[in-house]
């Protein structure tokens, strides 16, 4: 058997750190991966701690995989809204032109510019969106 480190006795981070980053270099301790002796692979209480193991990372994939949908629905619907926005601000320019107020008029269509750069510059996203919503579907 291998000596007994400090670092084999750590607190496991999935607990104390849910979301922390790095998680897919954890290894578990030597000692949790050998056999207990016995005929067959492993005692129960071995094969029930590999199949915790299995259902924690499991879950931790689910979970980022719901992450990166949830990232894309949400850089979708602010492209969406910088559209609506835009759109709002047109028809305020229009209104604003109809009743000859050239200064509501002028800063409507400076809204107008403004959200639209803000719609041109999500458009850069497009295939991110578009790839993890076809995915998630």
């Amino acid at each position: 058997y291998e000596e007994l480190k400090d670092k084999h006795l750590t607190v496991n981070k999935d607990i104390t750190e849910e979301n922390r980053t790095g998680q897919h270099r954890d290894m578990m301790p030597w000692f949790w991966l050998i056999k207990d002796g016995r005929k067959g692979n492993s005692s129960k209480r071995l094969q029930e701690f590999h199949r915790f193991m299995w259902l924690r990372a499991k879950q931790r994939r689910d979970r980022w995989s719901e992450e990166v949908q949830q990232c894309a629905t949400d850089m979708l619907m602010t492209k969406n809204w910088f559209k609506h926005q835009e759109n709002l601000w047109k028809e305020r320019a229009k209104a604003a032109e109809t009743a000859q107020r050239p200064g509501h008029e002028c800063y409507a269509y400076k809204q107008t510019e403004m959200w639209h750069k803000f719609y041109e510059r999500c458009k850069t996203f497009d295939s991110y969106i578009q790839l993890y919503h076809v995915q998630t579907r």
